[in-house]
């Protein structure tokens, strides 16, 4: 049976891949993983962590407004003659 992994589990294998220096190859080998999962769940795990990146933050309304004021623009008596 195929032992399941969290994220987390994959984050730390491929932590010690980085520090290993070893080939994608020879570490799945090392390690009982299958090559294309490896580097399914490598590419799954960079796209989540680049779409947390970017998006929307949690923001906080300090002050309320509950009135406007609105300027009436001044109405000047002008003429426009084209010749």
């Amino acid at each position: 049976m195929v032992k399941r992994r969290t994220n987390q589990e994959w984050q730390t294998l491929f932590e010690q891949y980085q520090s290993s220096h070893l080939s994608q190859r020879v570490f799945c080998e090392r390690n009982g993983l299958s090559l294309s999962t490896f580097y399914a769940k490598r590419q799954q795990l960079q796209t989540t962590e680049s779409a947390n990146i970017g998006g929307f933050v949690r923001a906080e309304v300090i002050e309320k407004t509950t009135r406007y004021q609105v300027a009436q623009a001044p109405v000047a008596n002008m003429t426009l003659s084209i010749n």
